[in-house]
């Protein structure tokens, strides 16, 4: 049975008024900071129609740093194909497996992502962050994961969620 993966941080030291965790992924080769300033959507939407980014050589292991980021997912191979994923600070990194569409949102104070990705030998970043469209995610009800579905209306929609 495929399912959501998440990745816990670990934390190794404690001092007073410090935080330190060892974020690595193990396997990761590649490190993308992604900055979004403000409400933003990735991919935009094109014509009001939902695009997706599909990864098919390349593993996602996606961390908040700064702000709150939804993700909304769909694996035709997953028995649960359609989810919603809220991140913030401090709750793990969310594993997108190759063959999984995926996009996200942030809210109004923007966020920062780490992405400790897994790329293997046929990765070719010119091929891999193409938008494109898929319907089929509608056909499915979606699933949950630290968001209810009012929430990620509120969020997707006023850029706020508490």
């Amino acid at each position: 049975m495929k399912q959501l993966v998440f990745t816990e941080e670990r934390t190794f030291r404690q001092t007073p008024g410090v935080h330190f965790g060892d974020v690595s992924v193990e396997g990761s080769n590649g490190l993308d900071l992604v900055e979004h300033f403000g409400r933003s959507i990735s991919p935009p939407n094109n014509d009001e129609k939902h695009q997706w980014y599909i990864h098919y050589h390349q593993t996602d292991n996606n961390r908040v740093i700064r702000g709150q980021r939804l993700f909304e997912l769909f694996n035709p191979s997953w028995i649960n194909k359609h989810w919603f994923v809220y991140l913030e600070e401090g709750v793990g990194a969310l594993q997108i497996p190759p063959g999984t569409f995926h996009r996200s949102y942030s809210g109004i104070e923007g966020s920062l992502l780490l992405n400790h990705a897994v790329r293997d030998e046929e990765y070719d970043e010119a091929k891999e962050f193409i938008p494109c469209f898929c319907s089929e995610a509608y056909e499915h009800p979606p699933f949950y994961h630290g968001i209810s579905p009012w929430g990620v209306t509120t969020f997707i929609n006023h850029g706020v969620y508490e």
